[in-house]
């Protein structure tokens, strides 16, 4: 089996031409891609390999102003390229037959992903990819936080000898630091549900024509959706416990199904380009190692709600008694 190590440069529109564009395709298209590089590698991690192609968007015509200057690609170059079909159909013979993706983060398949299905492209074989940050952090001790490829490559002792934001070099120096990993070790141990999820919903996208929400209040505002139901038999579960409001505007809920057992519910709240939200839900099955951080996690916020309440409390003043306000006769 071979790696291919992928990197994608994409164009973005300004945001009126980005909400048009989506509200017309009834999809979202976040970017489109203008740069496919890659590498290849053999059993024993050496490159055997590479690729890389300029691709010409259909959508988001004008090179972004950010992003000619940090990539290099200009409007001729972008001009110049291959349409997607075509550069879909020479990337997958250059992949071959049996081989799985290596990424840097969670972000270019999806986005791959999203490219191919507005232009109604195949999908399937984009599914076996495994992300080389989280291998890395694992095998490195830094479980809970995103390394970037710079500080990667710095702590590796890696040379950045190429420019940065190019598809191809990107993935070359990708590579590089797969050579330092043991990447069948971390592909072992490699959770195939990082995420992914049991069931996955996303309301109030105005990007694509919905109506946007300003906020989120409760779970069970969103009943009729199924976000509260067990993905696997369909009824209703119970909340176990409060909902956790995390960082990045995230919410997160215990919920117990009586036949398939407890499953966290996560809303996640994104902005829509009017100022309003959209709202992702997932569900996964909860292990209790994330239930005993959940636990902690909410007593440490009613700690911090209950210390806060205390500080931000007015003096005690006896109220006077109120006089009769009966009409006088």
């Amino acid at each position: 089996m071979n790696y291919i190590v992928l990197d994608l440069e994409w164009n973005q529109a300004y945001m009126q031409k980005a909400m048009a564009v989506q509200k017309r395709l009834c999809a979202r298209l976040r970017g489109e891609v203008i740069q496919i590089g890659a590498v290849k590698l053999d059993e024993r991690l050496d490159i055997c390999g590479s690729y890389s192609i300029i691709v010409k968007p259909k959508y988001f015509t004008k090179i972004h102003r950010h992003v000619m200057l940090l990539t290099g690609i200009t409007q001729q170059k972008m001009d110049a390229g291959v349409l997607l079909p075509e550069a879909a159909e020479s990337f997958r013979r250059f992949c071959g037959e049996d081989f799985a993706f290596l990424t840097w983060g969670p972000d270019d398949i999806p986005m791959l992903k999203e490219n191919f299905n507005v232009n109604s492209l195949s999908t399937d074989w984009l599914d076996r990819v495994y992300d080389l940050q989280t291998i890395y952090s694992q095998q490195t001790g830094g479980e809970k936080r995103q390394v970037s490829l710079e500080d990667a490559m710095a702590a590796l002792g890696i040379e950045q000898t190429l420019p940065a934001h190019d598809a191809l070099n990107d993935a070359y120096f990708t590579a590089l630091v797969a050579k330092r990993l043991d990447i069948a070790g971390g592909i072992a141990r490699y959770n195939p549900n990082i995420g992914k999820s049991l069931f996955s919903l996303t309301l109030g996208d105005a990007d694509v024509g919905e109506r946007g929400y300003t906020g989120f209040s409760s779970l069970n505002d969103f009943e009729g959706h199924g976000v509260i139901s067990c993905p696997f038999c369909k009824k209703k579960m119970a909340q176990d416990d409060k909902t956790l409001h995390m960082k990045g505007q995230r919410y997160l809920t215990l919920m117990s199904c009586a036949e398939h057992g407890k499953m966290f519910v996560t809303a996640r709240l994104s902005h829509n380009m009017d100022s309003t939200y959209r709202i992702k839900f997932s569900i996964e099955a909860a292990g209790d190692e994330k239930i005993s951080s959940y636990k902690t996690k909410l007593a440490e916020a009613e700690q911090y709600r209950k210390a806060s309440s205390q500080r931000h409390r007015r003096p005690y003043k006896r109220k006077r008694k109120a006089e009769s306000t009966a009409p006088v006769k």
